[in-house]
């Protein structure tokens, strides 16, 4: 019965420690990635964004909103913004749209860091330009879900290329590296394999040392914490 103890458990060990190798290395590769940004869902963005056509300076009125709506609905962008051409937010739609409210003004959200990199750049640029990146950093300045959302400004212009307002959405970034569907399986094989090894080995101390040291409570103990270090320093203590 000892014998076959030994085998099991040592076996054990053995078998549960390769899989948890095997399985951390699997789970490294088949880690769902962060989303990152891709050149996909920016391109579906923007083709949407120049799709959006002025015929009259007249953009506060509810049928430029419908045409608005309807022209920017897609499965990517998930908030679009409508601002006057005097920066004040006429249409907001979208789950970012609560960090601007409507018929505030678009320039005073800003933060410091990125009024710093605009003046830093202010020189080179012409009032329009300032004025896409004060929209930018402005509907930017919720922060928290940046890593996860991207921006992209437009400003609007009639055909006689008169400046009417801007328009701004957020899209989703694309996901390059979709979660393996099996992947919190390997998490949860992981878990038990790396708990089955770990126990496996003080339970072969407790029966090896039970019958020939009256230590063997602490022995196992001792191995349970400093795993393959205790069992070698338990294997060299047991040779004396």
């Amino acid at each position: 019965m000892k014998k076959t103890w030994y085998r099991i458990l040592l076996w054990m060990a053995l078998s549960s420690g390769i899989l948890v190798i095997l399985l951390l290395v699997l789970a490294t590769i088949l880690k769902p990635s962060k989303n990152i940004e891709g050149t996909v869902n920016r391109k579906i963005a923007l083709d949407k964004l120049k799709q959006m056509q002025v015929e009259s300076a007249d953009i506060n009125s509810k049928a430029f909103f419908d045409y608005f709506d309807k022209t920017l609905s897609c499965s990517v962008i998930n908030t679009k913004w409508l601002i006057s051409d005097k920066g004040e937010i006429i249409y907001a739609k979208g789950i970012m749209s609560q960090s601007t409210p409507l018929h505030s003004n678009i320039y005073g959200f800003e933060d410091i860091q990125s009024r710093g990199l605009i003046s830093a750049v202010e020189c080179n640029i012409d009032s329009v330009q300032k004025r896409i990146m004060l929209v930018a950093a402005s509907l930017r300045c919720e922060g928290e879900h940046n890593d996860m959302i991207g921006h992209l400004v437009m400003p609007l212009k009639t055909s006689s290329n008169v400046l009417v307002g801007f328009v701004g959405v957020a899209y989703d970034l694309d996901d390059l590296k979709p979660p393996f569907q099996n992947y919190y399986f390997i998490i949860i094989a992981l878990i038990f394999c790396f708990l089955l090894y770990w126990l496996s080995l003080p339970l072969w101390v407790y029966f090896d040392c039970r019958e020939n040291n009256n230590k063997y409570i602490l022995w196992a103990l001792f191995v349970l914490i400093g795993n393959i270090p205790a069992l070698i320093a338990y294997l060299i203590s047991n040779r004396k």
